[in-house]
């Protein structure tokens, strides 16, 4: 029998540039490096190069111990800023201070700070050769106290890194300790395009009654020792609504970080794409770095139900629109359907569905009787399965509570294993069997005032999409130039259009009358592609949609 496990795969925000061409940034402060702004040549003779891996190994490696499914192998190096790279002072009085990295053959390229604190006048920026990808800036507001940092991937094998800072500053503590060298499982951007056919996208029609839980589920890099790889997590909702971003995921992905390494994890929240087909481009998207463990048990799938809770080291931005996920804790699920949620090969969110009753199971090797196994339906659009990357993601019974997250199983795309079973760790066996302290199950964190309730609704802090929202209709979207908002239920009162971006900033208000108009054009031609908000309020009725700009 075929196996296989899915094992796989700062305050940072992710935004959209254009340099000239579509780009993917992480932020920041904003702005271009000063060789963009005042149209420095690339520095060609100043490569510092990073012997790369063998790959050869590698293969040899990843068949022996398939677990879990690394894309990246880290690099240890030793650049320091003032004495790797060069550096000198602009007639204009700023410093720049610039380094390029190479790691031949590499698909892309992640730098890890174990020294990072920069000054509130500095501006670190992350490019690759052609200038056609930019990360940062990157300033003070990454700081952490644990003094590290992680970038985003670099596609391809060679990468700049800039500063620049007034003259009259020191130069910063920085220092990068390893380069991620990926090798695989970036098939395109990120993981973008790399998941099998029969993949579903969370916003076809087999997500419709879905979009709030799919708010809650994250991509993230995951880093430990000398790997990186993919996996899914979720946000989950305490019984004090008190919006403390507890991230739960699997422990055979995070068994093994450090400390250090759970501060340069990266969870990147939504990534999907807008509609139902596979999108041509990568989607936008936001990012958080940093997070540290709160509890886990299962010791990586061998016993118990195999979980690994992390609280991130930033608070949420509203604006980025997420929902806490709900939970049930009930030993038997309330009727035989669901849906999994989950980032396969690190591609945009999928969803997969199922139509027959979860049975309690053992996962492989494991005594405890910890596990759900779940059995994939076809729909419409496809037959979801899981694959790599889906580790850790979260399953939902059709009251749309998290009631398992996923250790790994038999599915994929294969037409031969589209009907075998994937297994889920029991988030009532995550509540208080794991263990008996508070490193070792949710109960203490999730239910911190002893309610002893065994089910608990998703709750969320951020700008809401209404949900009886029938007055009124937005196209196209994802939209390009215009956004057309009709008005299906006229009133003669005024009516008040707003666009925000996903830093809150307001972009447009404009007031209107809704009597014989019924359709108001927005331009948004000029907007930078990414996501953001249309509110709309006619004095007694308000509605918040979330419109992709192209």
């Amino acid at each position: 029998m075929k196996l296989h496990r899915h094992f796989i795969p700062s305050f940072v925000i992710l935004i959209w540039v254009m340099i000239p061409a579509f780009l993917f940034a992480q932020l920041n402060g904003g702005g271009l490096p000063y060789a963009f702004s005042r149209a420095i040549a690339p520095d060609s003779g100043n490569f510092v190069i990073v012997t790369p891996p063998q790959l050869d190994n590698l293969a040899m490696e990843d068949q022996q111990t398939p677990l879990p499914y690394r894309f990246a192998v880290n690099l240890p190096v030793d650049l320091e800023i003032g004495s790797s790279g060069q550096s000198f002072t602009s007639s204009d009085g700023i410093t720049i201070w610039r380094i390029n990295i190479k790691s031949p053959g590499a698909k892309a390229l992640i730098l890890y700070f174990d020294k990072y604190l920069l000054p509130d006048e500095g501006r670190l920026f992350v490019y690759n050769p052609a200038r056609t990808q930019l990360l940062g800036s990157f300033t003070s507001l990454s700081n952490n106290k644990f003094s590290t940092f992680a970038t985003s991937m670099v596609y391809g094998d060679e990468v700049t890194l800039e500063y620049n800072a007034p003259a009259h500053l020191p130069l910063p503590d920085l220092h990068i300790s390893e380069v991620g060298h990926a090798y695989r499982g970036v098939s395109g951007n990120m993981g973008f395009g790399g998941s099998g056919p029969c993949e579903v996208n969370v916003n076809c029609s087999e997500g419709n009654d879905w979009q709030k839980q799919k708010r809650g589920v994250a991509r993230i890099t995951v880093k430990k020792g000398g790997s990186s790889v993919w996996c899914t997590g979720s946000l989950v909702d305490n019984t004090r609504h008190d919006g403390k971003p507890y991230v739960l995921t699997a422990d055979h992905c995070g068994k093994g970080a450090t400390e250090t390494d759970l501060s340069q994890w990266i969870f990147y929240f939504n990534y999907e794409g807008a509609g139902c087909p596979d999108p041509t481009k990568e989607p936008a998207l936001n990012s958080l770095t940093g997070a540290t463990l709160i509890s886990h048990g299962g010791n990586a799938g061998s016993n118990g139900s195999d979980f690994f809770m992390v609280l991130l080291n930033t608070d949420i931005p509203k604006a980025f629109n997420v929902y806490y996920n709900g939970w049930s804790r009930e030993t038997t699920p309330p009727s035989p359907s669901g849906i999994g949620i989950h980032h396969p090969q690190g591609d945009v969110k999928k969803i997969s569905t199922y139509t027959s009753e979860l049975q309690p199971a053992h996962w492989i090797g494991n005594p405890a009787l910890a596990h759900w196994r779940v059995f994939w339906s076809g729909t419409p659009n496809g037959h979801g399965t899981t694959e790599g990357g889906s580790s850790g993601s979260p399953l939902f019974d059709n009251q749309g509570m998290l009631i398992g997250t996923l250790t790994g199983g038999d599915s994929s795309c294969d037409s031969l294993s589209l009907n075998l079973p994937d297994y889920y760790g029991m988030f009532s066996y995550h509540w208080d069997q794991n263990g008996t302290d508070s490193s070792t199950i949710l109960k203490c964190w999730l239910d911190p005032d002893n309610t002893g309730l065994m089910s608990l609704k998703g709750w969320s802090t951020s700008v809401q999409e209404s949900e009886m929202d029938e007055w009124v209709a937005i196209f196209p979207n994802p939209v390009k130039e215009q956004l057309n908002v009709k008005m299906l239920a006229i009133t003669g009162r005024p009516v008040s259009i707003s666009v925000t971006d996903i830093l809150g900033n307001r972009l447009v208000t404009t007031d209107r009358t809704a009597t014989s108009e019924r359709e108001m054009k927005v331009d948004v031609s000029g907007f930078t592609p990414g996501i953001y908000f249309l509110e709309i309020t006619d004095g007694s009725r308000r509605t918040v949609r979330k419109i992709i700009k192209q």
